[in-house]
């Protein structure tokens, strides 16, 4: 290996080492970036070996989250599903969609040529800002599409004190 720091090769392995070293720092920008142009796959594994054997597969419905003046509106892709198989529940400030897409029964003597649509239990939960509340949380499901709009609580306006000099 050549010793001068002017060495072409020095110079490569260098600025290898110095990307390398810092990989780690752009890694939150390519999963943004990658995010940004890439639909997710939003599928999470849930008791993945169960003795060995793949265990509970959870979906996670693709969800808009939008901010209005006066609400959050969350809304989730739910075509197939029934109303009566979704549930919506908030804990400790998580607000929780779950629920479960059924395949629907057969003929016995059908034969699939492909199948590509997925059945199964989903989920996804969601964290509240603070200036949400959960009191007033409405729920609209229409053309496959569930509709959460979670009001925002009135911003507490400065009050003014007058203080009389003595």
């Amino acid at each position: 290996m050549a010793t001068s720091i002017y060495h072409p090769m020095n110079r490569v392995i260098n600025e290898l080492n110095l990307r390398i070293n810092n990989m780690p720092r752009y890694a939150g920008e390519v999963v943004q970036i990658a995010n940004a142009y890439v639909p997710k796959m939003d599928v999470v594994l849930n008791n993945a070996f169960n003795n060995g054997v793949l265990g509970n597969i959870v979906l996670a419905p693709r969800v808009d989250a939008i901010e209005d003046t006066a609400a959050y509106i969350i809304v989730a892709e739910l075509a197939g599903v029934a109303k009566e198989d979704v549930t919506i529940t908030v804990k400790e400030r998580v607000l929780t969609i779950a629920g479960e897409k059924k395949r629907p029964a057969s003929a016995e003597n059908i034969q699939f040529l492909a199948k590509g649509r997925r059945f199964g239990k989903f989920e996804r939960s969601f964290e509240l800002p603070e200036n949400a509340t959960a009191d007033g949380i409405k729920a609209e499901f229409a053309h496959g599409l569930l509709t959460l709009t979670v009001p925002k609580v009135a911003a507490k306006q400065p009050e003014t004190i007058t203080v009389a000099i003595q």
